[in-house]
């Protein structure tokens, strides 16, 4: 029985080993799915003559990130030829580090046959694919070369191809021409526009020069016939065009805490990549979020492009208003002659009340009555009312960036049935941020009135009145308060 029980415990954890390792297997083959990849490559190629040039597209379709993984490749030829990558010769069996994603090799077969070479790709995760090409070449009655092309070509500059076409053994040298079939931008001979679709005569094959310019991003190519009066052969020229950029290198917002009706800028650097002589580019700038639901709150180009020409190193500077209070979203982009974008620069910004009262206004009227003793027993007093001063107080709180202009109080009270008014106004032209009238007397004291009678005659009859105390920034905006204001009787 302690035999039996042994046994079972043997095949249960045999068993749980095997399942183990095929689910361990299951998953080395997800992880293979995971780092495996395509490769876009030409397939049909028509023969070419001994010395001549074959393009071959070889384009990587990874399932990851192509930058994540290092991928290299080598290559074997059955028969005798060169195959270059970016201008560069390539040497068979050597391991080379595949740095684009998208790439033309070129080979040039030494021998008549056919040239099988064979492309073995492989990334660090382990996964490799191999590609066979099949090139057949020939003795010609000509043969075309061409040299140039070569390195990053980027659309809207040109590139540049000397041609040349040797005839074989015996052949004419002359009466060749050249048909441009088909071609995504502009074609020039020698310095001189031409069209597709037409035939134009080859006076020098030894040495003539094609130029090609297009604004097309990614792979395209020319395709052309040359001919003489017994042969035509097609050939094109492969091309792989990057797009250029357009990068903001700097770009800083005056403040992101305004008033409003403030003047603000954005001031920086753009860059166009690679560097060309074209200084004009166009910029937007919207609100894309905002506090107060109005995306008119801070001034912009409301999302439309407007032409702009770079100053010296990029320089760029735009200048605008904040014109309601908010929390806002602002937003620049650039675009260049290509269409190209560069990303979306951000800033918030906070556009707040211009001005505030901090400490609640008080005013406080001073009137006293004063009575003389004229002498004698005739019991008669000079008596004089005098208007003292007025005691003013306020507290007031400019927003970042703006700053207090003046403070204005309008005043009045009663006195003697009638009503009397008093303006005082305060500049500041250095415009505070903050300000502070606490206790400030207006030092204006007068007399309102002067009799001859009894002691008791003629007391101040007077009353609290009210006020209005304006305060503005140096935009002229304006905020106020009223109150009572206060007669104090000495």
């Amino acid at each position: 029985m302690k035999n039996t029980f042994l046994m079972l415990i043997t095949f249960f954890s045999i068993s749980l080993i095997i399942n183990s390792c095929r689910e361990d297997g299951d998953w080395d083959n997800v992880g293979a799915d995971r780092y495996s990849f395509t490769i876009d490559r030409d397939k049909d190629f028509i023969e070419k003559g001994v010395g001549e040039k074959n393009q071959l597209k070889y384009n990587i379709n990874p399932s990851y990130k192509f930058e994540a993984f290092e991928m290299t490749f080598k290559y074997t030829s059955n028969l005798n030829g060169v195959l270059y990558l970016n201008g560069v010769v390539l040497e068979q069996n050597k391991e080379y580090i595949l740095t684009k994603q998208n790439n033309i090799f070129e080979y040039i077969g030494n021998v008549s046959g056919t040239h099988n070479v064979k492309i073995i790709t492989s990334n660090i995760k382990g996964y490799s694919k191999e590609e066979n090409f099949e090139l057949k070449y020939g003795v010609s009655e000509f043969i075309h070369t061409y040299q140039g092309g070569n390195g990053d070509l980027h659309q809207g500059d040109p590139s540049y191809y000397v041609m040349k076409i040797v005839p074989g053994q015996g052949q004419p040298t002359s009466g060749y021409k050249i048909k441009f079939v088909s071609y995504t931008g502009e074609i020039k001979m020698n310095d001189i526009v031409v069209q597709t679709g037409q035939e134009y005569d080859l006076p020098n094959i030894d040495n003539f020069k094609i130029t090609l310019t297009t604004n097309q991003v990614g792979q395209g190519a020319l395709h052309y016939t040359l001919k003489n009066a017994t042969v035509s052969k097609d050939f094109s020229i492969q091309q792989d065009i990057k797009q250029k950029q357009i990068i903001v290198e700097s770009m800083d917002i005056s403040n992101t805490i305004v008033s409003p009706n403030s003047a603000m800028s954005l001031i920086g650097i753009v860059r166009k990549s690679p560097i060309n002589t074209n200084t004009v580019v166009q910029y937007k700038t919207w609100v894309s979020a905002s506090s107060n639901n109005n995306t008119n709150g801070i001034q912009s180009t409301n999302n439309t492009y407007i032409p702009y020409s770079l100053g010296p190193n990029g320089s760029f500077a735009y200048n605008f208003n904040a014109i309601e209070s908010g929390n806002y979203t602002y937003n620049i982009q650039f675009k260049d002659e290509f269409g190209n974008e560069s990303d979306v620069k951000s800033y918030t910004v906070k556009v707040e009340n211009s001005l505030s009262i901090t400490t609640p206004p008080t005013v406080t009227v001073s009137l006293q009555r004063t009575a003389s003793h004229l002498g004698g027993n005739n019991f008669q007093f000079d008596i004089r009312h005098k208007y003292l001063h007025t005691i003013l107080g306020v507290g007031a709180q400019a927003s970042t960036g703006n700053g207090i202009s003046k403070v204005i109080f309008e005043l009045n009270f009663n006195y003697e049935g009638q009503t009397i008014s008093k303006t005082y106004t305060y500049n500041y032209n250095s415009f505070p941020a903050d300000i502070n009238l606490a206790g400030t007397n207006t030092n204006d004291g007068y007399q309102l009135g002067a009799w001859i009678g009894g002691s008791p005659s003629h007391q101040i009859n007077a009353y609290n009145g009210n006020f209005t105390v304006y305060i503005y920034d140096k935009h002229n905006n304006v905020v106020q308060q009223t109150g009572s204001t206060v007669v104090n009787i000495l």
